[in-house]
């Protein structure tokens, strides 16, 4: 299966409201594709920064060629701040994978992107797609094994419970 690497540098972001009555902000932020908690990755809480974070934080991601034509495809950069009775969410930007790709496979100046719910507040990145590579497919075996764990798992829970209907 054709797939090629993507990079998405957060490199800060800037006028993001303050959310905290005491206090200084401590922001970071989590990355995720369509929201999927399994995709999500975390950048460093910026200590110093405030309202206007910085980070320079490098993520990757492997795409199938085919899904960088999926116009459904986004990345979610949520922001919080880190607080001791928990995070408080700042605001979020969804960049469409397709778009990022239309736009150039690689970008040498910084794009700001619109937080939305943060007002004025604008999110800096670099982003870049390597070359196509191809990437062996799963084999015949292992999605056997698979769906048999499946099975094996539910069989268990149906012999302890009785039931089905929660998995």
């Amino acid at each position: 299966m054709e797939c090629r690497k993507f990079e998405i540098i957060l490199v800060s972001a800037n006028n993001l409201p303050n959310v905290r009555s005491f206090g200084q902000m401590k922001v970071y932020a989590e990355v995720s594709l369509n929201g999927e908690p399994n995709t999500s990755k975390r950048t460093t809480v910026d200590m110093a920064g405030e309202t206007n974070p910085r980070w320079n934080f490098p993520l990757d991601y492997t795409f199938e060629e085919a899904s960088l034509r999926n116009p459904g495809l986004e990345v979610v950069v949520k922001l919080y701040c880190e607080r001791t009775l928990g995070d408080r969410y700042i605001g979020e930007v969804n960049l469409s994978v397709k778009g990022l790709f239309d736009y150039g496979p690689r970008v040498e100046n910084v794009l700001s992107y619109n937080v939305a719910g943060a007002g004025d507040g604008k999110l800096n990145i670099l982003y870049s797609f390597g070359n196509m590579f191809m990437a062996p497919k799963p084999s015949v075996w292992k999605k056997a094994l698979d769906v048999g764990l499946g099975v094996m798992i539910q069989g268990t829970w149906f012999l302890l419970t009785g039931d089905i209907g929660d998995l």
